[in-house]
């Protein structure tokens, strides 16, 4: 089977529409195809980085509204909800927006117009399904009447937010970061403003699960409005098609779907196995390692349209945004994992406050699983653009059932800490399968690992100021400034990154 993309045939999605394929001459100026790709695409990861800052500190915001008003049980219960909800929309989820944004990147004219259409409908579709699904499980766990209906409407609200996923496709593969950037902000702020203020009306769990639906509402609105001259708003009802574009995308879809679900299954898992105040300490946790663990995909999808069309194209391009991105993400994950070993005991009374302080120790041990999670979507787009989704599939199926396992068996008996002891394994596990499909086969790609080397020379003095027994918060300072100063004594930072620096001298 081939790996790469051709302009005429592609493996695995051959044909996803039963429209003729049209073929319209090239547009002069292809972005993607463009010098100045590169440079939008860093300040694009930039952009959507800082706007990722900026989400965090909304997001800071509600789990402080939260946690102090419903408690450790109850805010045990509405994570876990929320858990639900985004596994059973993974699962569902098929991987369409991957597809869609990798196939938009290499299809031109009508041929793109009948696909995005054909994937609009679908998107639709198993949103409903996935809403259906979360509801069914919430009935078998044997949830009260408010948090069925919660699981619901909060399937809902995450069903909008999949659809605009897809109808922002266009601002995507033509890196117009900033305005998806936006749409994301505006979403939070409408989102967080809704929960602040039925906290202070004392709502409970269902009219919180609820704001998420007029956030997504707006968000996907605005999103139409900004697409309407790219993506068709028609969706089209084929059963015929989406079986052709479900059958041809299985491995990739299955690929894609464990790999969103996997570790939030650690969470639903821990709310069977433990008792409510474990499932809240967990959940607290949980709640920062997704934050952090997050930012790694948010650096690197911004690069994904151009890495689709170097596979297509130029496979040396390809192997150097590779290796950026391996760079970048290393270093970045480094200092992750850095500030939720140091700085746990801060960051959970800031976020969750004193009756969640045992969430740090949880914290602490997810912390080992940051790097991998920033190094995972970095090779996970790659191995995408290269058509290795059979390997992607094998990778998420082991982590995913080697994580629900230790899960079972962890949490049932040590709580919460037993939940992120499996977490990391999980991580880890599905990082090795990444990198090792990634530089085998006849396809490999090969990384170049002295950033290894550096990033490790930076990032033990950085950790050892830990064992300095110095307060929580010097603590993480020392720690991080550390890192910081040694990461540039010793030039890991990558050139393309330093090249934007406005302090850079030209000697330097």
């Amino acid at each position: 089977m081939r790996e790469v993309l051709s302009s005429s045939s592609f493996t695995g999605v051959a044909r996803l529409s039963d429209d003729p394929p049209v073929q319209v001459p090239r547009p002069e100026v292809d972005v993607l195809d463009t010098a100045a790709a590169g440079g939008l695409v860093i300040r694009g990861a930039i952009l959507r980085v800082l706007g990722y800052a900026a989400g965090t500190v909304f997001a800071v915001g509600s789990a402080v509204v939260l946690t102090r008003h419903l408690g450790v049980t109850r805010f045990g219960q509405y994570t876990t909800i929320i858990s639900v909800v985004t596994v059973t929309g993974a699962l569902t989820d098929l991987g369409m927006t991957s597809l869609a944004t990798r196939e938009y990147a290499i299809r031109e004219g009508l041929d793109r117009e009948h696909l995005m259409r054909d994937v609009l409908g679908l998107r639709i579709l198993i949103t409903s399904v996935s809403i259906v699904l979360a509801t069914v499980f919430a009935v078998a766990a044997g949830y009260d009447a408010a948090r069925i209906l919660g699981t619901a409407v909060a399937g809902i609200g995450l069903g909008l937010v999949s659809v605009q996923s897809t109808v922002a496709v266009p601002l995507f593969t033509t890196l117009r970061l900033g305005q998806t950037t936006s749409l994301e902000l505006l979403r939070q702020a409408i989102w967080v403003a809704l929960l602040v203020i039925l906290a202070l009306l004392g709502a409970g769990i269902l009219p919180l699960l609820a704001a998420t639906v007029p956030a997504g509402l707006v968000m996907l609105a605005a999103t139409a409005a900004l697409t309407r001259r790219h993506m068709p708003i028609r969706p089209t009802i084929r059963p015929m098609v989406w079986a052709t574009l479900l059958r041809d995308t299985l491995t990739f879809s299955l690929a894609t779907g464990v790999g969103a679900m996997y570790v939030f299954t650690t969470q639903i898992l821990t709310s069977l196995t433990t008792n409510g105040v474990q499932n809240g300490l967990f959940a607290a946790s949980f709640r920062v390692f997704i934050v952090a663990a997050s930012i790694g995909g948010l650096l690197v999808s911004a690069a994904f349209p151009v890495l689709a069309r170097a596979a297509r194209d130029d496979r040396e391009r390809l192997r150097y945004a590779v290796q950026g991105m391996f760079e970048v993400v290393v270093i970045l994950g480094v200092a992750a994992a850095l500030s939720a070993v140091a700085g746990a005991q801060p960051i959970i009374e800031v976020i969750a406050g004193p009756h969640f302080a045992r969430a740090a120790a949880p914290l602490r041990i997810e912390g080992a699983a940051l790097l991998a999670s920033f190094i995972l979507p970095a090779l996970g787009m790659a191995l995408i653009s290269l058509h290795r989704h059979r390997a992607l599939a094998i990778a998420n199926l082991v982590a995913l059932s080697i994580t629900a396992a230790l899960t079972l068996i962890l949490a049932k008996s040590h709580g919460a800490t037993g939940a992120a002891v499996a977490t990391v394994c999980g991580e880890w596990i599905i990082c090795a399968g990444y990198l090792l499909a990634l530089t085998r086969g006849s396809s490999a790609l090969r990384l170049n690992p002295s950033i290894v080397l550096r990033v490790a020379a930076a990032g033990v003095p950085a950790f050892a100021v830990i064992l300095l027994g110095l307060p929580a918060v010097p603590q993480l300072a020392a720690a991080l400034a550390v890192y910081g100063c040694l990461i540039v004594l010793l030039k890991a930072v990558p050139s393309e990154l330093y090249a934007l620096l406005p302090f850079r001298s030209r000697g330097a």
